[in-house]
């Protein structure tokens, strides 16, 4: 069974989904530091849907939650602000800033323990920063490669998010995407 929590649009199905992943974000802020008290039952009361429906559609708690993070997380298109350094500012900040906290921190790791919704989400991630080069190169500029972006910016923060449990002030994005520009100038 795939899950892709991905819904049709428009009709009863979005709507049980919406209701779904805003219990999921209220149970989530209200049970921070103890997750072992969310359960489909209690998502399905807050929500106004049957559980079996929860279990027909995600499969199980993990796999809910997982869906539910990578729903939020990454902004739907790259914003063009008219440079580099401005595309990738109001790109990663943002997440950082929503991941660093600890909820954030908790929803990550969530995410991450289910390999195909990982897959998927860092396809997005990367289809993002091709994007970002695309519009600078589009521009005239000469972006990094994606893979000095990833390897400078996005795998160290998110490493040091899921295990320093590190702020976003103690990560320096912009300084991280300061060094990137700067190395490819050279």
């Amino acid at each position: 069974m795939t899950v892709t929590g991905t819904p049709r649009p428009g009709g009863r199905s979005a709507r049980v989904q919406q209701a779904v992943y805003a219990a999921v974000r209220e149970l989530l802020e209200e049970h921070t530091g103890d997750r072992a008290s969310l359960s489909i039952p209690l998502v399905a009361e807050r929500a106004g849907v049957n559980s079996s429906t929860i279990y027909r559609r995600w499969g199980d708690l993990q796999r809910l939650l997982a869906a539910v993070a990578s729903n939020r997380s990454l902004p739907e298109q790259v914003e063009d602000t008219g440079s580099l350094a401005g595309d990738m500012l109001a790109w990663f900040v943002p997440y950082v800033e929503d991941f660093s906290s600890p909820l954030g921190r908790q929803v990550l790791r969530d995410m991450i323990a289910d390999g195909d919704v990982t897959r998927d989400y860092f396809g997005l991630m990367r289809g993002h920063v091709d994007e970002i080069r695309r519009l600078a190169l589009e521009r005239g500029e000469v972006p990094p490669e994606a893979r000095d972006i990833i390897d400078v910016v996005v795998a160290p923060v998110i490493y040091r998010i899921l295990f320093n449990n590190e702020s976003a002030e103690e990560l320096d994005v912009r300084g991280r995407i300061a060094a990137v520009l700067s190395a490819g100038r050279h």
